[in-house]
């Protein structure tokens, strides 16, 4: 692969679920022209606008901390109108005071570049209890997802927090953020009752952490032909890759049980449509 390349939570979840849909995708660089599959059972239509409002309310919220004002009579629908409703009775004092969104970092790993954009980096660099908090938008439609277990497991959450750890310095006077001073905070717009999920960070789980994305680089470097990126396993993944016709998979596995089902590692509704928007 081009040395320029950056790696992210996108390629590097299609590399895990599907070494050949990572090559089709990011290094054969193939535009295949079909529908975009819809994993979650709603009708095309539905499905895209499901998409663009995840999209939208990661829009509203930058611009909220940018000063912009959002029109409350904006919302398409109920429930955007009760996800913005939920965002503006948030506390967040007990935030780091600087607050940057959508701020993108670089880091190396190895030979290789990973790349992250925060949906929100709150940081604080004037004292000796210097920190940062990551905070990431989520709109999860099921609870089965709500254990910070669950959310420490996943690519996402570290990438985002080495990414940090590493690359931080320029929002911490010139120094490195320790690990221990790095967290990430989910929000959950579904559930007011438990907004938050935090995931703290330290230096085992920091090298823990580079070991692992350095040998998953690697690998998803390594392959020089289609053959040398296998077909995934796990075929349920079929239901939401462009690519499924080329693997004699059209269809997949068929989706009997709701949405519920698929908000899995691999498959983020919140940045599903801004994965296509990035140039990575």
């Amino acid at each position: 692969m081009d040395a320029s390349f950056k790696f992210s939570q996108h390629s590097l979840n299609d590399y895990v679920a599907c070494p050949r849909r990572f090559y089709l995708h990011y290094v054969a660089k193939l535009a295949w022209p079909v529908v975009e599959p819809n994993p979650i059972g709603l009708q095309p239509l539905d499905y895209q606008r499901y998409l663009w409002r995840g999209t939208e309310l990661h829009r509203w919220i930058e611009r909220y901390w940018l000063g912009i004002p959002t029109p409350p009579d904006s919302a398409p629908d109920e429930e955007m109108r009760l996800w913005w409703d939920h965002f503006l009775h948030l506390e967040f004092n007990n935030l780091p005071a600087q607050r940057i969104p959508e701020l993108g970092l670089v880091a190396p790993v190895g030979d290789h570049l990973l790349y992250a954009r925060f949906d929100l980096l709150a940081c604080d660099a004037s004292t000796q209890a210097s920190r940062a908090v990551i905070v990431d938008w989520k709109t999860l439609r099921t609870s089965n997802h709500l254990s910070a277990h669950w959310f420490a497991r996943r690519i996402q959450t570290r990438v985002y927090l080495y990414v940090l750890a590493t690359a931080g310095a320029p929002y911490n006077g010139g120094q490195p953020f320790a690990p221990e001073q790095c967290s990430m905070r989910y929000w959950l717009a579904n559930y007011p009752d438990q907004p938050w999920v935090d995931i703290p960070y330290s230096t085992a789980d920091y090298e823990r952490d580079r070991t692992w994305l350095l040998g998953l680089l690697e690998r998803a470097s390594s392959g020089q032909t289609e053959e040398d990126y296998a077909r995934g396993s796990e075929q349920r993944q079929c239901m939401r890759c462009t690519y499924q016709t080329l693997c004699n998979r059209s269809g997949g596995i068929a989706c009997s049980t709701g949405p519920d089902a698929f908000e899995d590692e691999y498959f983020d509704v919140d940045s599903a449509a801004e994965a296509a928007s990035i140039d990575y």
